[in-house]
């Protein structure tokens, strides 16, 4: 009896530590998502500024136009904002959380890699925008 006991406070004390590490899970899914869509919010403002200036490339309707398509094309491959999966669809099961916790780190790795990526497109742009604007000053634009 002494044994079972010993096995349900360690069990217990599990369950305490577990439930411990998903809140503070939560917590920092809630910083995660926050600073999410302000960066997706971000990247949006500087598409809308991106295309305004692309179109100053645009010197006849025909460039324009050819201007607008490009980037009809890349907003057509663009992903759309996250779908909210209802809760029916949400499974309790502590035997696939492995799987789950592996699908995330394998996520996150990902949106790491994928932020170095646009961390150096942005230093290109920059510095392209840069270079635009020390010539139009130098032309007294």
């Amino acid at each position: 009896m002494a044994l079972a006991a010993s096995g349900d406070l360690a069990s217990g004390a599990r369950d305490d530590r577990l439930a411990e590490i998903f809140t503070a899970f939560n917590e920092a899914w809630m910083k995660y998502w926050a600073s999410y869509t302000k960066l997706q919010d971000q990247l949006y403002d500087s598409l809308r500024a991106g295309r305004e200036v692309s179109w100053l490339a645009a010197t006849d309707q025909e460039k324009l136009r050819e201007v607008n398509q490009v980037q009809r094309d890349l907003f057509s491959e663009m992903p759309r904002r996250l779908d909210y999966a209802p809760l029916g669809n949400i499974t309790h099961d502590m035997g696939s959380a492995p799987s789950k916790i592996a699908d995330l780190l394998e996520a996150l790795s990902k949106e790491e890699e994928g932020c170095r990526d646009l961390e150096a497109a942005i230093s290109v742009m920059k510095e392209k925008v840069d270079a635009m604007r020390k010539i139009m000053l130098a032309e007294g634009h």
